[in-house]
């Protein structure tokens, strides 16, 4: 029983948090790359599937937001750093859907992706989780997984 309690409590959290905070939970990801021209075809394909337009450049090579309304938000940046080396770090993106991550694994096997695993469910993460796992041209890793949140 404390358990059912327990997920309302999360449930009640989660909408306090939504009612406080109308804005996404990132401002932005700065990723360094070791050539960015290298992976521009790329990250515009894969970008574009997110519904991105491109930001207005500043300090980094080229970047990708979205809108909400009039507010852009939900930047992805790319800034070249010859000595930027891959790491076992993974940036997720979260899909609307499996056909979505099927979509996606097209896409970036298309455009030069390298060590594409799935689109397949993987429960050891999480009984509903459908992903593609992948690695940019450059070995720079990253996932699209969709899931249900609230199971």
């Amino acid at each position: 029983m404390r358990e059912s309690g327990a997920n309302e409590d999360l449930l009640q959290a989660r909408e306090r948090y939504f009612e406080q905070h109308e804005f996404p939970l990132f401002s932005h990801i700065d990723f360094r790359v070791s050539d960015a021209q290298a992976v521009r075809s790329f990250y515009d394909a894969l970008m574009a599937m997110f519904g991105t337009e491109p930001t207005t450049v500043r300090v980094a090579r080229y970047g990708y937001t979205r809108r909400y309304g009039s507010v852009r938000a939900d930047f992805f940046n790319v800034f070249e750093d010859p000595h930027a080396l891959p790491t076992a770090t993974r940036i997720a993106f979260a899909a609307p859907s499996r056909a979505f991550v099927d979509d996606v694994a097209r896409v970036v096997r298309k455009h030069g992706a390298r060590e594409v695993e799935g689109p397949a469910y993987f429960e050891q993460h999480h009984p509903t989780f459908y992903a593609v796992f992948f690695e940019d041209p450059l070995g720079n890793r990253l996932e699209v997984c969709h899931h249900r949140m609230d199971k």
